[in-house]
């Protein structure tokens, strides 16, 4: 279940610091450095982000999803996504709901995210922009140290919603 994240402050940056040095985020972060998370204030509202956390059945956070808005371009940037447990169903659905809403609700024109490559989360994203009818834009290679202290290749992809619609209604009709 999606709820803001605007409600659940403490407990994402807990879970965020948590993550830090655990080796299986090393590719979230894309630097070998960290920053505290915080969230835009308040008075800032969603215009430029939103923010999104991806809740259990017993209401407990297992993972945060987020993206900047440049409503000039419309589009969805510096999307992103961290899933805190093993809880794969739950944030896999929340993750296609948030996806859903940029292009059915929020009406935005295209989705911009990256990957950095070797991250397991990589050939589902491949598949996604596949099925969707997007494209990988490019790959930035050695672009990333993590901290492991390798270098790593950054890879850029895109979604525009008609193909995403497109992709919906084949789906929808079995094709």
């Amino acid at each position: 279940m999606l709820d803001l994240a605007y409600k659940y402050e403490d407990e994402i940056r807990d879970k965020m610091l948590d993550t830090w040095y655990d080796e299986r985020y090393m590719y979230y972060y894309s630097s070998a450095y960290h920053s505290v998370w915080q969230n835009p204030e308040p008075k800032d509202g969603d215009w430029d982000s939103r923010r999104f956390v991806s809740l259990d059945s017993e209401g407990e956070v297992i993972g945060i999803i987020d993206y900047h808005v440049d409503r000039e371009c419309e589009m969805a940037t510096w999307f992103g996504a961290m899933n805190f447990t093993n809880n794969k169903a739950v944030f896999g659905k929340d993750l296609g709901q948030v996806i859903d809403d940029i292009f059915c609700k929020f009406n935005m024109r295209k989705l911009e995210f990256a990957v950095i490559c070797g991250n397991p989360i990589e050939e589902t994203y491949d598949r996604m922009v596949a099925k969707y009818g997007g494209s990988i834009t490019g790959i930035k290679h050695k672009h990333v140290k993590l901290m492991d202290g390798n270098y790593y290749d950054h890879k850029d992809y895109e979604i525009f919603r008609e193909d995403y619609i497109a992709a919906k209604e084949r789906v929808k009709h079995g094709k």
